[in-house]
């Protein structure tokens, strides 16, 4: 019996000894990679702070007259705000990969530590079978020269099957810690994913920015007379198309019918884009404003815009399909919504996101309630970088041909902040 248990603690001290030996390499290499991502984590806090100085600026240089001086200014300062965050969105990009190295560090040490305590247990388990079927205690009995000596015996036997049992729990709480790793090694994977997604779409957005200014240096001649002429003749092509859309969407909201909306309650839709309200549904300051100089042709707003910069994350607020993507600068420049984009979805309501600098769905494509689909942009008839979010009841939604504007999104609308 006593050789067994010198087989025993022979077994642990081994296990012992090579877990001491891996422990101090996973903690070395831990501990590095942990003060890696704490500097990349208090550089991020850095650049969130200076973010939003930097977005309280912008705000400031939007406000400013329209002349092509500051426009010019207004698209320099919205290609510095994009590069700022493709600096951020790297950082992240570097922080989840040190979180993700280090994940994987776990993962491997926790695997090997189960193997370790399999190996171990397997050899302490068969030992005790085979002294349980060999007449252990009979054995004891006889050879032992005292009842104490073989009460020692079977105390210690006892013992020795409790810390078995001991040692299944901790290989039980191991496996548990195992999946958990997994499950955040995986989580982390579809951030990396997401962030990888951003850093492409902010650099293709930097190309189209850029191009929008070649575009306004080419009809300008880069002449502040000519750059007002073509504000004067976008201006009175614009309110007529707003004329006609009002027109429309009046006789459209007729057709609502109360009954087949969703209760009016809070969180059916998800508020599309990190931003805060510029403007709100129907009568409003800035509608009344626009409607006495002019500027609307109605006095209600169509929908809600939240203050965003260019290139910030524009998200889908429901499930459903989406039914139209369109870009209206191209047949209307700077007098309709832009860059576009149109979800159905199940519950009677649809959704459009205007004045898009990038858009990441197509005609057909499914989207989930949360899914990015665009980015905030200027495009359109728009005073600075914002989201215009309508929300029509389905069934009077469509694509309808505005006189000097081609198709354009158009139904009877809804306060999307009844739903959001």
């Amino acid at each position: 019996m006593k050789q067994f248990f010198k087989s025993a603690i022979k077994i642990l001290l081994i296990f012992v000894i090579l877990t001491v030996n891996f422990q101090t390499a996973y903690s070395s290499n831990y501990d590095e990679l942990q003060a890696q991502i704490n500097t990349k984590k208090e550089l991020l806090e850095q650049l969130e702070a200076e973010e939003a100085k930097y977005n309280e600026e912008l705000s400031k240089t939007q406000a400013t007259k329209g002349t092509l001086s500051t426009e010019l200014k207004k698209i320099k300062a919205n290609l510095d705000n994009l590069n700022f965050k493709i600096k951020v969105t790297n950082t992240q990009i570097e922080t989840l990969t040190l979180e993700i190295d280090k994940l994987g560090l776990e993962t491997r040490n926790t695997e090997q530590e189960i193997d370790f305590k399999k190996e171990i247990m397997a050899k302490n388990i068969r030992n005790l079978y085979e002294q349980d079927h060999s007449g252990t205690l009979i054995a004891m009995f006889l050879k032992n020269d005292s009842l104490s000596d073989t009460m020692l015996d079977v105390e210690n036997m006892i013992n020795f099957g409790k810390g078995i049992e001991e040692a299944l729990l901790e290989l039980q709480m191991l496996k548990e810690d195992l999946k958990n790793q997994k499950i955040e090694t995986e989580a982390k994977k579809k951030s990396m994913q997401a962030a990888q997604v951003n850093l492409s779409s902010q650099k293709k957005i930097v190309s189209v920015v850029q191009n929008e200014k070649t575009d306004l240096l080419n009809q300008t001649k880069s002449q502040e007379k000519n750059y007002q002429n073509l504000l004067s003749e976008i201006e009175k092509n614009r309110m007529d198309i707003e004329a006609e859309m009002s027109r429309l969407e009046e006789a459209l909201k007729a057709e609502i019918d109360p009954n087949l909306l969703p209760k009016g309650e809070k969180g059916i839709l998800q508020q599309p884009v990190k931003g805060i309200i510029s403007q709100g549904y129907g009568i409003t300051a800035a509608s009344k404003y626009f409607y006495s100089k002019g500027n609307y042709k109605t006095i209600a707003h169509n929908g809600v815009d939240f203050a965003a910069s260019v290139g910030t994350t524009v998200y889908a607020a429901e499930d459903g399909e989406v039914i139209a993507v369109g870009n209206q600068d191209k047949y209307c420049y700077r007098r309709g919504f832009g860059k576009f984009i149109v979800i159905k979805h199940n519950n009677n309501l649809t959704t459009l996101y205007a004045h898009l600098s990038l858009q990441l769905v197509k005609v057909g494509d499914t989207i989930k309630r949360g899914e990015a689909i665009g980015y905030v942009g200027n495009t359109g008839f728009s005073t600075g970088p914002h989201l215009h979010f309508s929300v029509y009841f389905g069934p009077t939604f469509r694509m309808s041909s505005i006189s000097t504007c081609g198709l354009t999104p158009i139904g009877g609308t809804v306060n999307p902040m009844s739903y959001i």
